[in-house]
């Protein structure tokens, strides 16, 4: 059984910096203002999603558990 993530950036915390898309664009894109955003909501975990939302200068990525709904970043 494949574990899955639900990942969101939050547009309200997004500063456009374009690192999320950059260095992984299959997990991510641009909106039509710029904004990062998860290219699908739900995805099978990956260290890579983990490391852009760890790498995200104001941490506006985030990551739970979708069985679970515990979150995986950033940690409570």
């Amino acid at each position: 059984m494949t574990q899955r993530w639900d990942v969101a950036v939050d547009p309200r915390m997004c500063v456009r910096t374009g690192l999320c898309v950059a260095s992984l664009p299959s997990a991510f894109e641009r909106d039509e203002q710029g904004q990062g955003r998860a290219r699908t909501e739900s995805s099978a975990t990956s260290e890579e999603v983990l490391e852009i939302a760890e790498s995200c200068p104001v941490e506006a990525i985030s990551i739970v558990d979708t069985e679970s709904g515990k979150p995986v970043f950033p940690p409570e």
